[in-house]
C-alpha cells in the first residue's frame, strides 16, 4: 500500500537502475536535485520515511571536485533538513561511510574518533553532524549507518571499489593489480543484500533514533577477496606492484551495536562475487 518516491538528478547517468522495478509497488520519480529546496519540498510532500542515499560517493572524484562534493554532500543535506522541517517526514535514515574513521588500524566501534582523510569522507562526517544536530534541536527522528564497502550484484552497482572491480577484471581475463604487501590489509565489506536489510531494520526500530551504527558483513583481508574470486575463476592472474605510497592501514568495523538489535549478515564474499560472475558468463567460458 505504500508509494516509493525517488528524487534523483541522474548525475550518475544510471537510468538502467530504474529498469524492471516491481509492478506490485507504486513508484514516483522526480528529476530534481537535493540542492534545490523546491525539489526537496516536492519530494518530501506526504512522506513518512526517507532513505538518504544521495551524494557523490567516489573518493578519487572528491579530490578532483572537492567544492562540488561538499556542495552536494553537505549543503544538499542542509536543504533536505529545511524541507523536512516543513513536511510530515517522521524518519530519515542516512547512509554514511566507514571512511569517516580515516587512517585507523584494528577494529573500530562507533565511539572511535573520526579523522576523515578525503573530501568525500569529510563531507559524510559533516552531514552526519547536521543530521544529529537536527535530531537534538528539532526532534527529527534520525539514524545513521556507517557502511562498509558495498559489493554484490545490483542494477545500479558500482565497479570502482575493490570486490566488484576485481571480479570484473577476472571475468574479462585481465590481471588483478595488487600492491605488494597489501594482501594482508583488512577492510570492512558489506554485501548489498545485508545493506538493504540493515536499512529496513533501522527504519522499523524506534530505539535506533539518534544513533549511529557500523554495518558490515565481514572484515576481510585483500587475499580473502582474491581467494573467493579464484574459487570461481581459478585462472585469474595477479600482478604485484610496488605501492604508490608506503602508509597503509588495516582495519575493520565492529558491528556488534547493530547486531545487538537483530542485524544478522547473510552474505559472504563468495556468494556476492558469484552473483556478479553470473552476469558476466559470456566472458568467462574460456577462462574456466
Amino acid at each position: 500500500g505504500y508509494t516509493i518516491r525517488i528524487l534523483d538528478n541522474m548525475l550518475s547517468n544510471k537510468y538502467y537502475s530504474l529498469f524492471d522495478l516491481s509492478e506490485d509497488i507504486k513508484y514516483e520519480f522526480i528529476l530534481g536535485d537535493i540542492r534545490n529546496l523546491d525539489d526537496a519540498k516536492k519530494a518530501f510532500r506526504d512522506v513518512e520515511l526517507v532513505f538518504d542515499l544521495a551524494g557523490i560517493t567516489s573518493v578519487p572524484l572528491s579530490f578532483k571536485k572537492e567544492k562540488e562534493t561538499l556542495e552536494i554532500n553537505v549543503e544538499g543535506v542542509r536543504k533536505l533538513l529545511r524541507a523536512a522541517a516543513k513536511s510530515d517526514v517522521e524518519r530519515i535514515i542516512y547512509s554514511s561511510s566507514a571512511a569517516v574513521y580515516g587512517d585507523v588500524n584494528g577494529l573500530v566501534d562507533e565511539k572511535h574518533p573520526c579523522n576523515p582523510g578525503s573530501p568525500y569522507a569529510r563531507s559524510k562526517l559533516l552531514a552526519e553532524q547536521l543530521y544529529l544536530e537536527a535530531f537534538k534541536e528539532t526532534g527529527l527522528k534520525v539514524s545513521i549507518l556507517r557502511l562498509g564497502t558495498v559489493y554484490g550484484y545490483a542494477p545500479g552497482m558500482r565497479f570502482d571499489t575493490v570486490v566488484n572491480k576485481f571480479t570484473f577484471l577476472a571475468c574479462t581475463g585481465y590481471p588483478l593489480t595488487v600492491w605488494r604487501g597489501a594482501e594482508n590489509d583488512m577492510r570492512p565489506y558489506l554485501y548489498i543484500g545485508d545493506a538493504i536489510n540493515a536499512f529496513l531494520l533501522i527504519a522499523s526500530e524506534k530505539r535506533t533514533v539518534g544513533e549511529v551504527y557500523n554495518v558490515t558483513t565481514e572484515n576481510a583481508k585483500l587475499k580473502d577477496v582474491i581467494d573467493a574470486i579464484s574459487k570461481i575463476i581459478p585462472s585469474i592472474k595477479i600482478n604485484y606492484v610496488e605501492p604508490m605510497y608506503r602508509k597503509q592501514v588495516s582495519y575493520g568495523l565492529d558491528s556488534s551495536k547493530i547486531e545487538a538489535i537483530g542485524f544478522k549478515p547473510k552474505g559472504s564474499l563468495y556468494s556476492g562475487i558469484k552473483e556478479v560472475v553470473e552476469h558476466f558468463k559470456p566472458f568467462i567460458k574460456h577462462l574456466l
